[in-house]
């Protein structure tokens, strides 16, 4: 009878015994599923302050922009890795919307830096509530001890892969592909 992936998995009643390769295939997948899932997430139109609307892109755009901000618009393509031309069609519908301002940039008067309005911060943080209500709800029979876990978990694999990946987050990143059968240096 073949193995789940989520057999590989290391937990307290089973530690790992699998190989590290078929750890990270289980872990990898099931990092896959959930980001899946978290992406395609609905933003609650009920949950927005009142007149307010926006969709996924606009929020994932809004996480950013909070995140990183006050950004230039050419800063901001560069961070989520889509052209410009796409991003700028977003930010003007968040711009319209009243969640997202452009100021004019002190260092160069050509250019205009992105911040959330307070319009914006609001849509963000009910938003996020409304996301963080279903994810409660998803790890409701968990005890604090497992929530605790995953938590610290997935900051140290969130830390330990933006080290690997991109130890810089404003520069782009360069991404190696190999030839299907290529040797890469592995026994």
């Amino acid at each position: 009878m073949p193995s789940s992936t989520l057999d590989t998995l290391d937990t307290p009643d089973r530690p790992t015994t699998a190989p590290p390769a078929r750890v990270s295939a289980g872990l990898e997948r099931s990092l896959t599923q959930v980001a899946r899932i978290i992406l395609r997430l609905d933003v609650p139109q009920d949950a927005l302050p009142h007149g307010a609307s926006i969709g996924r892109t606009g929020y994932w755009l809004l996480v950013r922009v909070s995140e990183q901000g006050p950004l230039r618009l050419s800063d901001l393509a560069g961070t989520v890795e889509l052209d410009l031309s796409t991003i700028s069609r977003q930010i003007r519908d968040l711009v319209a919307s009243g969640l997202i301002t452009r100021t004019p940039d002190p260092a160069d008067g050509r250019a205009a830096l992105l911040s959330l309005t307070e319009q914006g911060v609001a849509v963000l943080e009910a938003v996020s509530e409304s996301r963080r209500q279903v994810l409660a709800e998803a790890i409701a029979g968990w005890t604090d001890e497992e929530r605790n876990a995953m938590a610290i978990g997935l900051l140290r694999l969130g830390a330990g892969l933006q080290h690997l990946g991109d130890p810089d987050p404003t520069e782009p990143r360069a991404v190696t592909t190999h030839p299907a059968g290529a040797d890469r240096g592995t026994p």
